[in-house]
């Protein structure tokens, strides 16, 4: 008798967890059967990235070497495009809004102290993007921001940060970023030759270097967050105030 139950018990066991058994009136309402997992799941292809054009480089995808004429392309429009003439009148606007203490009167008020800023930024940024195309030139580097390929926060804002003292070569590596740091030092020491006594040392000249790298580490994040940053562009408009060609 006890055989017989035993045998009872563990029929009623495998009755339960037999593959392919009739299904019960009340589990096919209940708990539909569910579909075993694909064991090797196709990865969905990731989607594309909204871009913010100003942001970005349309000279050539990256991963392909840029010609000669391709990184004069892009120095000439980073010195002699829009952006090149109007970005300074701002700056040259803010400073004098705050003009620093020592500065001389004629660097101070009136239309001349602003043509004497504005000329002052111009001559920078030109001697900077020029020194920095030269040298990309001749030692055969990169001129364009490559994004990280991680999607955490930290390790691309990591990433923009490097990518301030290193740059990408012709060949595909990675190098000191020597265009950088010629950029910087041009844009730093050009003021040497025309500010006023005080703002024309060497001290002076190293702190506007260090004002130049600081400058490309902040387009290195704006480029990296381009994609994030392109809903917010559009939602105020900015693409149609400053278009694509900017």
């Amino acid at each position: 008798m006890r055989s017989l139950h035993l045998f009872v018990v563990v029929f009623s066991c495998w009755q339960l967890v037999a593959p392919g058994r009739p299904a019960a009136a009340q589990d096919s309402v209940s708990q539909p059967p569910v579909a075993a997992p694909d064991p090797q799941p196709q990865q969905a292809a990731p989607a594309k990235l909204e871009q913010v054009p100003w942001l970005s480089y349309p000279v050539l995808a990256p991963g392909k070497p840029m010609t000669s004429g391709q990184k004069f392309s892009l120095y000439a429009h980073q010195s002699f495009g829009p952006p090149a003439f109007f970005s300074p009148a701002f700056g040259a606007a803010i400073r004098m809004a705050n003009p620093p203490s020592q500065y001389p009167r004629a660097w101070k008020d009136g239309a001349g102290a602003f043509g004497r800023i504005y000329g002052s930024t111009l001559a920078t940024q030109t001697s900077k993007h020029t020194a920095e195309f030269l040298t990309a030139d001749a030692f055969h580097y990169d001129s364009r921001y490559y994004p990280s390929h991680s999607t955490e926060t930290l390790p691309r804002i990591g990433h923009a940060l490097a990518f301030v003292v290193v740059q990408k070569t012709d060949t595909g590596g990675t190098a000191l970023a020597l265009p950088h740091f010629a950029g910087a030092a041009a844009g730093g020491f050009v003021g040497m030759a025309y500010l006023p006594p005080g703002y024309d040392s060497l001290s002076r000249a190293g702190q506007r270097a260090s004002s130049e790298l600081a400058q490309i580490a902040l387009k290195n994040l704006a480029r990296e967050f381009a994609p994030e940053l392109a809903p917010i562009a559009r939602k105020i408009h900015l693409p149609k105030i400053v278009p694509a060609w900017w």
